[in-house]
């Protein structure tokens, strides 16, 4: 009988294990990113009455007689499913879609690494990227020399990522600056100097001007190119088929992000022929050549496709007011050359309309916002409308999630039986994506906990019943004796 009331106190024991962990699931029910926790119950062992025999002599075997001396915990395990989707919209929450931890450290050398699902990230003063806790998420910042440039370097090594709210954004040139060494521009080679890029049309029907005989852009005259620029606001008051068929103005920028206003004109020379000038504030036309291999100064469309065949790419230079062009510009930048591209420019019998499309080039800009991508990629944009990546989480996964310790602010840590960490992008190689502006809820089903806890309620009390029907068995042993 002593069998029965120790068996009945080890289901007590077990049971009451049980209902802690469901306590600590329920308790979690909407803590972000846990994992809830199963309880497994196992046989303790058997004591052995009679052994099994074999058959012999006529007569069969006999099976083996045991009497079970209570339970144990099997095992607590942890469930790694993954938990319901809540949208919060704020840029610094993410959810990892499949599996994968993000990876955080509390080590300056961020030697010390844990491992969590709780993606409740934030964004401190210094532009730190870290856990609801303090620990900085771990990932690829970019070099920092190399932002701005049309592909940014990641470093290598991984740690805390870094917002930089308080780094401005580097201006851009359209062009490239003055040589002081050689006493001379640098010579640009298309396609990538290209800094102006120009679409549309230039109309076909347009009139070629009176006063035009091949020489006269640029010279001043009664009645000549130069009286029909000067008209300046009211150019767009002349009747079409005039001298300039087409004035556009754009803005390029040298070195140090400041602004330079170019006014272009196309004035038709001959049949399928035009002159590309420039008009300076007072109104000047200055004639512009076209880069070799073109055979002629003009720039030449054919008659029947009505694209251009000859003066597809002019260069232009930007230099300060003296006209010397080792001086430096009014900001302290140097003078510059840069590439119009014209190749996209047609000739028909239409409005004329041909303007920059394409400007390379831009001012410093300074912190706006930033927002973090599926593939983890934090992108930051700039107050001169540029954006520009800054770093990118980094993800682990383990060949045995279920091995990993928990430890305290909903973290995990690695043990031998959990292997060591693949670390990886988010969705690249195998790791699973992220989904910006969510959260991973807790994987606890109230349901299934509450059914749980109600056959752990009735196990326990089951095995209570056994103890006090133990007991009244041994007070009758008892009172045999009266």
């Amino acid at each position: 009988m002593m069998r029965s009331m120790f068996s009945a106190v080890s289901g007590l024991s077990a049971h009451q294990a049980k209902m802690d962990v469901i306590g600590n699931n329920i308790a979690n029910v909407n803590t972000i990113g846990f994992k809830g926790g199963r309880v497994t119950f196992a046989e303790a062992f058997n004591q052995t009455l009679k052994g099994a025999s074999a058959g012999q002599g006529g007569r069969g075997g006999t099976n083996p007689m045991q009497i079970g001396l209570g339970i144990n915990v099997g095992a607590v395990e942890t469930n790694h499913t993954r938990g319901a989707v809540e949208r919060t919209e704020i840029p610094t929450d993410l959810m990892i879609n499949k599996e994968g931890f993000f990876i955080v450290s509390d080590d300056v050398n961020y030697a010390n690494r844990h491992y969590t699902r709780a993606g409740n990230f934030s964004v401190d003063k210094f532009g730190n990227v870290l856990t609801s806790e303090g620990y900085s998420v771990l990932g690829y910042n970019i070099d920092p020399d190399t932002l701005g440039q049309e592909n940014p370097t990641f470093e290598n090594e991984l740690s805390g990522l870094i917002i930089p709210k308080g780094k401005p954004f580097p201006a851009k040139s359209t062009g490239k600056g003055y040589d002081t060494t050689t006493s001379s521009y640098p010579v640009l080679v298309s396609p990538d100097d290209i800094g102006v890029s120009f679409d549309g049309n230039l109309n076909a029907g347009s009139d070629i001007p009176a006063e035009y005989d091949g020489n006269a852009i640029g010279t001043p005259g009664i009645g000549g190119i130069n009286d029909i620029i000067k008209i300046g606001n009211e150019i767009n008051k002349i009747e079409p088929k005039t001298a300039v068929a087409r004035d556009t103005t754009f803005t390029v920028f040298d070195e140090l992000g400041g602004e330079h206003e170019v006014r272009v004109a196309f004035i038709k020379a001959a049949a399928n022929q035009w002159k590309v000038c420039t008009i300076d504030k007072d109104g000047k036309i200055s004639d512009i050549h076209p880069k070799p291999p073109a055979t002629s100064d003009y720039l030449e469309f054919d008659s029947t496709t009505g694209k251009p065949v000859n003066g597809k790419e002019i260069d232009l230079i930007v230099k300060a007011a003296s006209g010397n062009d080792g001086d430096l510009l009014p900001n302290g930048a140097k003078s510059f050359i840069f590439r119009m591209d014209l190749s996209k420019i047609t000739q028909h019998d239409n409005d004329s309309d041909a303007s920059a499309t394409s400007i390379v080039g831009y001012k410093s800009g300074s912190f706006e916002s930033f927002d973090i991508g599926p593939d983890g990629v934090i992108t930051v944009t700039y107050s001169n409308g540029e954006k520009s990546p800054t770093g990118r989480l980094a993800l682990a996964k383990f060949k045995n999630p279920a091995g990993l310790v928990k430890g305290q602010g909903n973290m995990f840590d690695v043990t031998p039986n959990s292997g060591m960490p693949l670390i990886g992008k988010p969705a690249e190689a195998g790791f699973s994506d992220l989904s910006p502006g969510s959260l991973e809820m807790s994987n606890v089903d109230l349901s299934r906990e509450f059914t749980t806890m109600i056959t752990t309620q009735r196990g326990f009390q089951a095995n209570s019943k056994i103890i006090t029907t133990t007991d009244e068995m041994l007070q009758e042993l008892v009172n045999l004796k009266r």
